[in-house]
């Protein structure tokens, strides 16, 4: 008997009379003759059903993703594992297990799950991803769906986490949590569901038990608010907005020249459509492509007196790599994802079309000049700027009269980058030159993917009661004042994100309404500034604040201290001026 075939009980032979075990190797065959049996080749030193197993594990991880290597091409699974939130090849990743805890108990019929997440991915968009998957579930019983307003993430056991780590990525909340002095609080309590599981996956790398906590009572209130016939439902391509009386002074004459700009399909009245196009399955998917940029970056600021937006050039210079293809696209502008090669990354937005006139081209073609757009563009910054000079206003405001509201809130850190030294393929130009100069970029930090909403173009109506809400509300109105009655916000949305190193709300692309209708795309003038007029309906903070008497909701002139629209300071650029400066200057 040989070695292999004692330990592994193998193959018998006949040998005359003797019985000779052998492996049935052709070596171990050579050694005996006269068998007659038909021999097979040399055989590992293992058993075949050990083999077997092997070859099945190995055909499973044919699906490991190949490591990355620059210029390569990414196979399918691989592309597929990055879309799904896992982050980069080879990158760190960490377990997260998680259950759904409805008020005080867990609810196993909304489902519980484990996935390893990349550590670069932020919690608020796992916590999205999440909150999309229980949502199927939740709406079998549910009319109303759940969104991640209505989930916040605690640890296993209903554990609020340590304050002001809702926003940090997956690897930096990890890291707050499994200090010595947190560590056994958070990461090693885990639920007796996921003990295998957690000691399994703590010899390769970290493990989280995680809670989806639904607060019922705002998902119920959103809910009650959405099925209102006068409010504005998430559910449909098309709002219900209340129909509002036309002012005269709105209807445009035939002198006007100012082009009536595309309504979001999102919360208009209109015909149900989009860009959607049928993908034929011709062949391998693309993989996209980066292109070397140089940008110059332009600062945008508002006049801490007057609010009145101003730009200047910086002698700073980002170099990097712009995503050829856009990640997102809107209405009317698109993103673009930028890898710098030293300091944070950022987003590079820009407008693909001005105007509804004009046709949904290519994304890298411009049915404008790069003039035209500059103009717009720097409208988006100066929105963004002047924004922060009313919400520094308005927290002062608050202040003054010892108000509590949420005093974590920003508007987006925005600046505008020209492209110098050679276009890309993402910003449409074809060549820049001393007389053609490159396209000028809104730029932003990146953020999380999912967005907030508290207003829209034409619908200005509060549907959530919580601070945060009623703040934004109340900010909104605030600005009615304090810009003398001549500009409005619209499209407050925002998304999650740390503000003076608190979990607060970070609010982007807002729109604006003026009497002149100047302000930038989605300025619908008096319509617009009575939109607001019709849907704000004052709440508490509202009334702590006093605005409901100091900044009553009407357009007559003739109210406080009316100025003539002949002498409205919003112009292209918004420059909201207070008459006492206009007095001082006389």
């Amino acid at each position: 008997m040989c070695g292999v075939t004692r330990r592994n009980n193998m193959h018998v032979t006949l040998q005359g009379n003797n019985r000779v075990i052998t492996c049935g190797s052709t070596l171990c065959k050579a050694a005996i003759p006269g068998t007659g049996e038909e021999q097979r080749p040399a055989t590992h030193n293992v058993p075949d059903t050990v083999i077997e197993r092997a070859n099945l594990t190995r055909q499973r991880f044919k699906l490991t993703p190949a490591n990355y290597v620059p210029t390569s091409t990414l196979r399918t699974q691989t592309l597929l594992q990055h879309e799904r939130g896992n982050g980069d090849p080879g990158e760190e990743k960490i377990m997260i297990a998680w259950q759904v805890r409805v008020k005080k108990s867990l609810v196993p019929d909304l489902g519980q799950g484990a996935k390893a997440w990349a550590t670069s991915n932020l919690l608020p968009d796992v916590k999205g991803k999440l909150t999309a998957q229980i949502s199927l579930e939740w709406q079998r019983h549910k009319s109303y769906p759940l969104f991640p307003e209505h989930v916040s993430i605690r640890w296993a056991g209903n554990r609020m986490p340590v304050p002001n780590t809702s926003n940090l990525t997956i690897g930096e909340f990890y890291a707050v949590h499994s200090s010595n002095e947190t560590a056994a609080i958070y990461i090693e309590t885990v639920p007796a569901v996921w003990k295998q599981l957690a000691a399994a996956t703590k010899r390769k790398g970290g493990f989280m038990a995680l809670e989806l906590y639904v607060d019922s009572d705002s998902w119920a209130e959103s809910a009650i608010a959405f099925d209102d016939d006068e409010g504005l439902s998430r559910l449909s391509s098309v709002s219900r907005v209340q129909p509002r009386k036309r002012l005269m002074e709105a209807v445009p004459t035939a002198g006007t020249k100012r082009q009536r700009v595309f309504r979001s399909l999102s919360n208009q009245g209109i015909r149900l459509r989009s860009e959607f196009h049928v993908s034929a399955l011709s062949g391998p998917a693309a993989v996209h492509t980066r292109t070397r940029v140089v940008l110059k970056r332009i600062n945008c600021f508002a006049d801490p007196l007057t609010g009145i937006a101003e730009f200047e050039h910086s002698e700073h210079t980002i170099h990097g790599k712009l995503r050829n293809d856009p990640f997102s696209s809107g209405a009317m502008k698109n993103a673009y994802d930028l890898q710098c090669d030293n300091g944070p990354n950022y987003v590079l937005k820009r407008f693909y079309r001005l105007s509804e006139d004009s046709e949904n081209t290519a994304p890298n073609q411009l049915p404008f000049t790069v003039k035209e757009h500059l103009v717009q563009i720097q409208a988006e910054a100066a929105r963004l700027s002047i924004g922060s000079w009313f919400l520094k206003a308005f927290f002062k405001h608050a202040t003054d009269l010892n108000i509590a509201i949420d005093y974590y809130i920003a508007f987006s850190d925005a600046f505008l980058a020209e492209e110098v030294e050679s276009p890309t393929p993402a910003s449409g130009v074809k060549e820049i030159g001393p007389d053609s100069p490159g396209m000028t970029w809104l730029v932003e930090p990146k953020r999380s993917t999912f967005v907030e909403h508290f207003t829209y173009t034409l619908s200005h109506k509060l549907h959530k009661k919580d601070l945060r809400s009623s703040t934004i509300h109340a900010f909104a109105h605030f600005v009615w004042g304090h810009s003398n009655r001549t500009l409005v916000f619209a499209d407050l949305q925002g998304t999650s994100a740390l503000v003076g190193y608190k979990d607060g709300l970070v609010l982007f692309d807002p729109m604006t309404h003026t009497k002149t209708g100047t302000s930038g795309i989605g300025d619908f003038g008096l319509e617009g500034i009575q939109s607001f007029l019709d849907d704000h309906i004052c709440g508490d903070v509202c009334r702590r604040l006093d605005l409901d008497k100091t900044a009553p909701l009407v357009l007559d002139d003739d109210v406080g201290e009316g100025r003539d629209e002949e002498d409205d300071p919003v112009t292209a650029g918004i420059e909201p001026v207070n008459s006492e400066d206009e007095d001082d200057d006389q």
